[in-house]
């Protein structure tokens, strides 16, 4: 497949080799994936979400199946901004293969850390509940860094005017969508968790948002959301998609993503 660009109106612009990216957090801050699968082979690794100074997950992050999906209980460790620019950056720096960061707060703070930085190839901002403001921090950020940036948003009933407004505030790309919260018995205790839901079961129900955002806005779009297979991956791409990123698959197979993006190619 062609290159496609997640910043074309950038000057920095945001070229991915192939539309098959990994989504925030499932390989941490890709060096550990690094051992695993050639990262080469990717269009560009979403790293886990810091925030400035880093925050201890509590409770400890766990992992419930759910069925034909997967809930995340607690909060994945977030080391801060420093320990990225200290231990990540310079061995990202040597890579072909963009890394953008996800940013989960103090969003401007972590910018302006970041401006001019070498390594880090863009911010992807993740907002959950707090869509509502999500245009005002994009605005905010803008105004510190020209770096790349994707606004990952959750579904909710004013995605498509959201979406319109993280691009107007400076984005260049919106991700579809942050996962949505869910609920489920403790295998052990029954007692119910709640999370945050991904996987396959929905799937469907983020295709339809990426559908109705792709026809009206124009801007890139990257699709996440229980991506597994090519076909998966396709279905989101002809939907009007600029790129995919595969997720929860990739816990169970850290090859996932490279031969997603290895089989688009024998798509016609």
């Amino acid at each position: 497949m062609q290159p496609v660009d997640l910043a074309p109106h950038n000057p920095y612009g945001l070229s991915l080799r192939t539309p098959v990216m990994t989504a925030a957090g499932c390989l941490g801050f890709g060096v550990e994936y690094e051992r695993m699968a050639p990262i080469e082979r990717l269009g560009a690794i979403v790293t886990g979400s810091v925030s400035l100074r880093g925050r201890r997950a509590l409770p400890l992050l766990r992992l419930i199946e759910t069925p034909a999906g997967l809930l995340s209980v607690g909060a994945w460790r977030d080391s801060g901004v420093d320990r990225v620019l200290r231990e990540y950056v310079p061995i990202w720096a040597a890579w072909k293969t963009p890394v953008i960061l996800s940013v989960a707060a103090d969003h401007r703070d972590v910018a302006t850390a970041l401006e001019g930085v070498e390594g880090i190839a863009g911010m992807e901002l993740i907002f959950d509940d707090e869509w509502s403001s999500a245009a005002r921090v994009v605005a905010a950020v803008r105004a510190v860094t020209l770096l790349p940036l994707l606004v990952k948003l959750p579904l909710h009933e004013r995605l498509i005017a959201t979406a319109r407004a993280v691009i107007d505030a400076g984005a260049d790309a919106v991700t579809i969508a942050a996962p949505p919260t869910g609920c489920a018995p403790d295998p052990h205790t029954g007692a119910l968790l709640h999370g945050r839901l991904s996987g396959p079961a929905i799937r469907p129900l983020v295709l339809e948002a990426v559908t109705r955002v792709c026809a009206m806005l124009p801007a890139p779009v990257v699709a996440c959301g229980g991506i597994a297979t090519a076909a998966d991956a396709h279905s989101f791409l002809r939907a009007g998609a600029t790129a995919v990123q595969v997720g929860s698959a990739l816990l169970a197979d850290p090859w996932a993503a490279v031969r997603i993006g290895e089989a688009l190619e024998n798509i016609p």
